[in-house]
C-alpha cells in the first residue's frame, strides 16, 4: 500500500503581499486610534488576521483514495475521488494565472504561488490545476495512488 502524501506550501509572494498590507494597515490603525476610535481599529486588525489565516498557506494531501486540497486554516478546501481523475501532468502556469482560486480555460486553478502545477483532467471534463512546488512528486503520488485503489483487494481466506 502507498504511503499517504501531504505537503504544505508558503508562497513567498503572498507573504510580501501580506507584509505590505500590515504596513498599510498599521498605519491607517494607528490614525483611527489616535481619532479615538480603538474599537473601529480592533475590527480592522482582526478581519486582516483572518484573512491571513485563511491564506497563509497551501496543502495537498493524497490519502483514503482521494485528493484533498485547502488554503490556510482550511475553510476554503476541494477534495476528489481518485476514481473521478481521468489524467494528470505536470504543467507551468502561466505569470498571469498568479495564485488563488480562479476560473481558467476548462476548468480551476487552485495554488499559493505562480508557476509549477499539477494538472488534473476529470472524467467529467473538467481540469484542475493544484499549484505545487513538488509537482513531479505529486503527480507520481497520485498516479500511483490511481493505480493501487484499481487493484481488487484480496480477501482473507477462513481459517
Amino acid at each position: 500500500m502507498e504511503k499517504d502524501y501531504k505537503h504544505t506550501q508558503y508562497g513567498v509572494l503572498m507573504f510580501v503581499v501580506f507584509i505590505i498590507v500590515a504596513i498599510l494597515i498599521g498605519t491607517v490603525a494607528v490614525a483611527i486610534i489616535a481619532e479615538g476610535r480603538l474599537a473601529a481599529a480592533v475590527i480592522m486588525i482582526c478581519i486582516y488576521l483572518f484573512g491571513v489565516s485563511l491564506f497563509y498557506s497551501f496543502t495537498v494531501q493524497v490519502a483514503a483514495g482521494k485528493i484533498k486540497f485547502w488554503f490556510g486554516i482550511g475553510l476554503f478546501r476541494k477534495t476528489y475521488s481518485l476514481s473521478e481523475i481521468k489524467s494528470t501532468r505536470q504543467v507551468k502556469d502561466p505569470w498571469y494565472y498568479f495564485w488563488g482560486v480562479k476560473s481558467i480555460p476548462g476548468g480551476w486553478l487552485y495554488a499559493i504561488a505562480p508557476g509549477d502545477a499539477l494538472e488534473i483532467v476529470l472524467k467529467n471534463g473538467l481540469i484542475v490545476h493544484v499549484g505545487t512546488d513538488q509537482p513531479k512528486m505529486l503527480r507520481q503520488v497520485v498516479n500511483a495512488a490511481i493505480k493501487q485503489a484499481g487493484k481488487p483487494q484480496l480477501l482473507a481466506s477462513p481459517e
